[in-house]
């Protein structure tokens, strides 16, 4: 397990301060000002945004109730959650991008052709492929039913 040290040096970019006020352990941290902060989910440990610096939250609890390894876990995971909605955010940038291409591109007939594919067994970046089905257009034009169940059997067989 890391050491308080490391963990305050892990978040250097957000970390402020760290201190003891009455019986309250409190952790000062500063996140943009596009972030959300969230409470723990059982209570214990609170945020509260600071009345005199902007963009800065004070992660605090009650020392009987919780430690300051209960206080950078939520810290930790409040910057994790907060990463990979930007995260998100730039790839739906970027592939609303690829699609703007497509559509530039491609008839209407085949856009309706389109189907989004997750691969699986690559971790560190997903990414969606983009194909065109003559077969399925085909069809699509005898029998004009959705089926459900297109998507799961798709991603079963690749």
């Amino acid at each position: 397990m890391k050491t308080l040290q490391e963990r305050m040096d892990g978040m250097k970019p957000y970390f402020r301060a760290i201190e003891v006020y009455n019986d309250a352990l409190m952790v000062r941290v500063t996140f943009p000002s596009s972030w959300k902060i969230y409470p723990s989910s059982d209570g214990r440990v609170k945020v509260t945004p600071s009345e005199t610096n902007a963009n800065e939250a004070i992660y605090y609890a009650d020392c009987n109730e919780a430690s300051y390894e209960d206080i950078f876990d939520l810290i930790e995971e409040t910057i994790k959650a907060n990463q990979d909605i930007v995260s998100k955010l730039k790839l739906l940038r970027d592939k609303v991008e690829e699609l703007k291409e497509l559509f530039s591109t491609h008839s209407y007939e085949e856009l309706k052709t389109l189907t989004f594919v997750l691969e699986e067994g690559k971790k560190a970046r997903p990414k969606r492929k983009y194909t065109k089905k003559k077969k399925e257009a085909e069809n699509a034009q005898k029998e004009p039913q959705i089926e459900e169940n297109k998507i799961e059997e798709e991603t079963v067989e690749e």
